[in-house]
């Protein structure tokens, strides 16, 4: 599974360190190697017209000819990635909502229908209507669920003390009308500073990736093969043993080889948890308890956070939920 930086504040650091050098490379640049296909605004709606029509026109026909016809549609919908408007704007878009409905192993023809209508419609109306607040409430209904979703990180007790401490001070310094001169050295303080917290980041880094290692070698992942029944019972019997941290992980993984052995996703290393997530964002039924599940596990085996037996036992019921769930 891909390495992810497990401290959140190594991650502030090396990124306050870097975001200035990151900053100017990136400003003007445009990635030669992303394949972005741009159409004007007439070709945009005359697609989403068409598309309209083509649903319409298969809502007889057999299940075979249904998937083949949106497979087609798909094709073009996902072919485009930029609408360039009347006025020389260039607009990125995302089709991945309408995209999902197009590619569901079950199509549903008429919520299909419903979004071009729902695109038409809006359409339709520019500019002559003029939209208020209330018009987002779709679009928070649709942000609300499980594959928009992502876990927020526990806030850090000693950083909130540690701001405390100094607003205190700076508070305190303030009421006396107290000024802090900088002193002659203050540039060459601050490099040494910079270097001494550039390698505390890097030697803790180099320390993360050794522990990572050696897990992966105590585990046998390398070279045993292991299937979701396998990580279940390794999970329990860790437990027993009062191991909950490993035991959760195990858990997680057993969650993800059983969707790939059901060909629900595909179990790869490489992946990200919000990679796995977006995989199966067209069955919320699925996505839900999947999130609950990664969620527990970042907090736990990144995150570091104990793990009681009763915790525990709630965790392994939400996985053996997810085992009885069908796509």
């Amino acid at each position: 599974m891909k390495y992810l930086i497990r401290r959140p504040w190594v991650i502030m650091i090396t990124g306050l360190l870097l975001a200035g050098t990151a900053t100017s490379a990136l400003a003007g640049s445009r990635d030669p190697i992303l394949n972005i296909s741009s159409t004007d605004e007439a070709a945009y709606w005359d697609l989403v017209r068409s598309s309209r029509e083509d649903v319409k026109q298969l809502g007889s026909a057999p299940l075979d000819h249904i998937k083949q016809g949106l497979s087609q549609l798909a094709d073009k919908w996902q072919a485009i990635t930029e609408v360039e408007m009347d006025n020389g704007l260039v607009v990125p878009i995302d089709n991945g909502y309408l995209l999902g409905y197009l590619q569901a192993d079950q199509p549903d023809l008429n919520k299909i229908a419903e979004i071009l209508d729902t695109l038409l419609a809006a359409h339709a109306e520019y500019p002559n209507r003029v939209f208020s607040a209330t018009d987002l409430d779709p679009l928070h209904e649709i942000l609300s669920h499980p594959e928009f979703l992502w876990p927020e990180r526990a806030p850090n007790p000693l950083s909130e003390w540690f701001q405390k401490m100094v607003n205190r001070f700076l508070h305190w310094l303030d009421e006396r009308e107290i000024a802090i001169p900088a002193p002659p050295m203050l540039p060459l303080i601050a490099s040494i500073l910079l270097v001494l917290v550039l390698f505390w980041v890097f030697r803790t880094l180099f320390h993360d990736f050794v522990n990572e290692a050696h897990i992966n070698r105590e585990d046998g992942q390398e070279n045993e093969p292991l299937t979701s029944e396998d990580a279940f019972e390794k999970a329990q019997f860790l437990s027993r043993g009062g191991d909950y941290r490993s035991a959760v992980r195990y858990l997680y993984l057993s969650s993800l080889l059983l969707l790939d052995e059901r060909n629900i996703l595909r179990y790869d290393r490489s992946k990200t948890n919000r990679e796995y997530l977006r995989s199966i964002s067209n069955s919320p039924e699925l996505a839900q308890p999947l999130s609950e599940v990664i969620e527990v596990f970042d907090d736990v085996w990144y995150g570091y956070h104990s793990l009681e037996e009763d915790s525990f036992k709630h965790y392994s019921k939400r996985v053996e939920e997810l085992k009885g769930k069908k796509q």
